[in-house]
């Protein structure tokens, strides 16, 4: 069959694509852990509270995740829609599953490098001290940053590397061919016309 020895090819375009975006989740949650600023818990006697302050930087960490995976989404749907170009539609199918990859990987990482249980560090914690939140996503819309991102970068490339096909002499009927060479005698008149009788 034609499509066999792309094959191969192809199954090593899928790879990549999925490891890049695999590996930018891990590089992009360590990013989160390290930019982000965590609200915190201050212990009190009958517990934890959090100030107006901290609570006006609790739901930051979406924030922060989202324009980091919108940025990196956007560059690497960019670079491997134009880099792995064999297959369009293999290669899209491969970006929207490695940016759910991405997606999750980020905040799973981001997550293991931030604090721990704030429940645990308060019963263990003194009075008056403060105890940060867990790093994590709030909002499950959050995560559809990676996939639109990707896709929207993918979009772009795909658009712009269109074929437009130019109709060339192979293209034209016989009628068109003539027609031209016609409308192109000065005289407009056929070619035999032009031609003189030869003297016997």
């Amino acid at each position: 069959m034609a499509g066999s020895p792309r094959s191969p090819a192809s199954g090593r375009d899928v790879a990549v694509v999925l490891g890049v975006l695999v590996a930018l989740g891990v590089l992009c949650g360590v990013l989160w852990w390290l930019l982000w600023d965590p609200a915190a818990y201050t212990k009190t006697a009958d517990g934890g509270v959090m100030g107006e302050t901290d609570l006006s930087r609790r739901f930051a960490a979406d924030g922060l995740y989202a324009v980091i995976a919108g940025v990196a989404g956007l560059l690497s749907g960019l670079g491997l829609t134009w880099w792995r170009t064999r297959d369009p539609l293999l290669t899209s199918a491969a970006l929207l599953v490695g940016s759910v990859l991405a997606a999750v990987v980020m905040a799973l990482t981001g997550h293991l490098l931030g604090p721990g249980d704030p429940g645990a560090a308060l019963a263990a914690a003194k009075v008056g001290a403060r105890v940060p939140e867990r790093l994590g996503v709030d909002a499950f819309t959050v995560y559809l940053a990676w996939p639109v991102a990707v896709l929207a970068g993918a979009l772009v490339v795909l658009l712009g590397t269109a074929p437009v096909r130019a109709v060339g002499p192979a293209d034209e009927s016989p009628t068109d061919a003539g027609a031209r060479h016609h409308e192109g005698r000065p005289d407009g008149a056929p070619e035999s016309s032009a031609r003189t009788p030869e003297a016997r």
